[in-house]
């Protein structure tokens, strides 16, 4: 859902644009409407929406000079107005669209679209940054924690070590495998194999080759065949590189794991 506001100085006027949004059926929450730039200023404070609904001449102040003097701009405008000389100076405002009066619906239903495709990739490089910096500091300071953070589309998630089965190197990415809500999954997360290696417990993860680490508890058995490998819970079958064997076996001895 996105929480948009609307600022007219005239009541009909927002009633009518909350009509048409509504209408419209692409997920706008109308979270309130204001009537002059005074009352939309205390409304952002306490609505904190994600989108403006914004007139432009309006009494007292317009809403560029509104917009000027707030400290802080954390939501997206669309600009509907009756009037068609300000539009440069909305676009220079980065202004998602504008919109004339009276309000075309599919020109309305057009800066819909590229208001959800604005505010969905703010959201993403915003969970993106958290989930890389929250990673990094895994990494970079060993913490002792018992989940990962993973990248999965555009959000990222929570995923305890228990659930994870492998990882695969994928050149100086690495591909996770796992379970969640009782399905496999896999993500594809830009560090390399190495880099996990250091920061997962060494009693619960161990290297079998150069692109795969996996978890103990997921080894179903070893098979000793001319390429040695390991069977894994998913069935999945990963080969040990040659100079690897004999340390597996030791750590399987080590966790007193006998297959």
């Amino acid at each position: 859902m996105i929480k948009a506001l609307i600022v007219d100085d005239e009541p009909t006027a927002c009633s009518n644009l909350e009509k048409l949004l509504t209408g419209l059926g692409y997920g706008i929450c109308i979270a309130g409407t204001a009537h002059s730039t005074a009352e939309a200023e205390k409304k952002i404070r306490a609505l904190q929406p994600d989108a403006l609904f914004l007139d432009i001449q309006m009494p007292n102040e317009n809403a560029f000079q509104f917009l000027e003097r707030l400290d802080d701009i954390a939501f997206e405008i669309i600009f509907v107005t009756a009037y068609d000389d300000f539009a440069i100076r909305a676009f220079k405002l980065n202004a998602v669209d504008y919109i004339l009066k009276p309000i075309d619906v599919k020109e309305l239903q057009s800066a819909v679209i590229k208001l959800t495709e604005r505010i969905s990739f703010r959201q993403f490089q915003a969970s993106r940054s958290i989930g890389i910096h929250t990673l990094s500091r895994q990494i970079s300071k060993r913490i002792d924690q018992q989940q990962l953070i993973l990248k999965n589309g555009a959000e990222f998630e929570i995923v305890p070590f228990k659930n994870v089965l492998y990882m695969e190197a994928m050149g100086s990415y690495t591909k996770v495998i796992y379970h969640r809500d009782g399905a496999e999954r896999s993500s594809l997360m830009a560090r390399a194999i190495t880099e996990y290696e250091e920061l997962l417990p060494a009693d619960i993860f161990i290297r079998i080759h150069k692109s795969y680490l996996i978890n103990r508890n997921a080894i179903k058995k070893i098979i000793k065949d001319e390429q040695a490998s390991v069977l894994l819970s998913n069935d999945r079958a990963v080969p040990i590189a040659r100079r690897r064997y004999k340390r597996i076996l030791d750590f399987l001895k080590e966790q007193d794991l006998s297959l």
